[in-house]
């Protein structure tokens, strides 16, 4: 009990409570401990965010839209292809809002985007989905902060030159 406690930064009490709340729902029984359940489920339902993503204050649909590429990716190439239409259904917002969160990430230097197209079997090319390469989060963070920095530089150097006219 105590290693779940410590994991979910909780007091015993409380975990036990909860546990208790789970058994009387009937969604686990007093047989099961959670972590064994925890760590046969781990590998198929779960996957992680980097810690970094909330540095970065991305607006909320961004964010999901992100997840919902990480959570899709293949993970030997980074890569997925999911249309406008699949990643607004899946993330909520409407497909616009969903196009807008796609810039956003490339702004951010999250994801990078390549267009794709086909021919059908009477030669007429088509639109395929966007190829999506998931960038590695670090050179994002890098960015952000370089972007505070020169902020801050440009921030005081109006300081300076207002505390300068001021005189």
């Amino acid at each position: 009990m105590q290693m779940i406690a410590n994991g979910v930064h909780s007091t015993e009490n409380t975990v036990k409570k909860y546990i208790v709340s789970l058994i009387n729902k009937g969604l686990i029984t007093g047989e099961q401990t959670l972590t064994a359940n925890l760590q046969c489920n781990s590998s198929k339902n779960f996957f992680t965010l980097p810690n970094e993503i909330f540095l970065l204050k991305l607006p909320s649909s961004a964010f999901m839209v992100y997840a919902y590429l990480l959570l899709i990716e293949d993970r030997k190439t980074n890569t997925c292809h999911p249309s406008y239409n699949t990643i607004a259904a899946e993330t909520g917002p409407s497909k616009n809002t969903a196009l807008k969160s796609i810039d956003v990430l490339l702004e951010v230097g999250l994801i990078t985007v390549k267009s794709s197209s086909y021919f059908d079997k009477h030669g007429m090319k088509w639109k395929g989905n966007n190829l999506y390469t998931i960038l590695p989060i670090h050179s994002a963070v890098d960015t952000f902060h370089q972007r505070q920095l020169r902020k801050l530089e440009l921030d005081m150097a109006r300081f300076g030159l207002a505390a300068q006219t001021a005189m």
